[in-house]
């Protein structure tokens, strides 16, 4: 019983690796005044997205250089928020090192799974001590590459600084005490904090821990 737990578990982390894959991993938000609509601009894995007041969302790749109607559309959008959309060299960085980290992960987890599988189903023969350290190994890997994926992400307000700080007074300002200070918070103006992928990932991080657990407490 307590292996068929771990195998639900260990779905679930799978679940978890690719709705974190599916959802933005950060968010910025300028709020609505008088004078200017609702700003989002959320950052996903390869792009930005920025959409005013829930009209039609505008993305651009990080490595776009294309001067076309989206790419000019997507930075007039970026720019009403004060957030930087011409250097984002650093923060693409550490998204890229964050979601390769998750590309690992969710390998071990398969990888995990598949062994959990053996595991129960397979014939007494199989069912050596062999299988179960290669199955508890494999979920210990999957548990550390989610985490260094998750506290990577940390790194954002670093990365925000640095590529702000390029590009003047005006936009750093903006950010000073607020993206590129810390990872989350709200003030009168802006509201900034990490996207559904990022917990999600760290909710994949639990999971896993979980079913190692049960799997490691299990008779097979």
């Amino acid at each position: 019983m307590k292996l068929k737990i771990g195998i639900a578990l260990s779905v679930i982390v799978l679940v978890c690796c690719v709705i974190s894959f599916a959802l933005p991993w950060y968010q910025i938000q300028k709020k609505e005044t008088k004078i200017v609509n609702e700003v989002v601009v959320q950052y996903n894995w390869k792009k930005f997205s920025c959409q005013i007041d829930g009209e039609d969302k505008h993305s651009l790749n990080y490595d776009d250089d294309d001067v076309n109607q989206n790419s000019i559309a997507t930075k007039a959008c970026v720019a009403l928020a004060l957030v930087n959309p011409f250097s984002v060299e650093n923060i693409s960085k550490i998204l890229n090192s964050s979601l390769s980290f998750l590309v690992i992960a969710s390998a071990l987890a398969i990888g995990t799974a598949l062994l959990q599988l053996i595991l129960l189903l397979s014939p007494k023969l199989c069912r050596s001590c062999i299988w179960k350290l290669l199955c508890i190994g494999c979920s210990i890997a999957t548990i550390v590459m989610l985490f260094i994926s998750f506290f990577t992400f940390l790194g954002a307000p670093k990365a925000f600084y640095d590529d702000t700080e390029v590009l003047g007074a005006n936009l750093l300002g903006a950010c000073e005490e607020r993206w590129c200070d810390k990872i989350i918070g709200d003030d009168d103006t802006f509201k900034w904090i990490p996207g559904g992928g990022w917990w999600s990932c760290l909710a994949g991080c639990f999971t896993a821990l979980c079913a190692g657990i049960f799997t490691l407490a299990s008779h097979r």
